[in-house]
């Protein structure tokens, strides 16, 4: 039972890493236009996450005193809160 948890945080922890989706490959359709191309940047996820907190007030001060401009706090279903940081930002 203890090994499951272990390898389902551990796959959950490496889906919160990546953005949580998994690219595939498609195949895009073919434009009869040659003149003109265009290419879609990838989409970043530069959201980290910190820490988990059991006030809104300790999750707000960390945030406020980081050295990051973004930032916000969000609640989890246990009633805490985790402070996520923009990498960008």
């Amino acid at each position: 039972m203890r090994t499951r948890l272990v390898l389902a945080s551990a796959a959950m922890g490496a889906a919160l890493l990546t953005g949580g989706t998994v690219a595939t490959a498609q195949a895009t359709p073919a434009s009869s236009d040659t003149s003109m191309t265009t290419a879609a940047a990838p989409i970043a996820n530069s959201w980290i996450y910190v820490g988990t907190y059991r006030t809104h007030r300790a999750c707000y001060n960390d945030g406020k005193n980081s050295v990051y401009s973004e930032w916000e706090c969000r609640p989890t279903s246990s009633g805490k809160w985790q402070l996520w940081v923009n990498d960008e930002s």
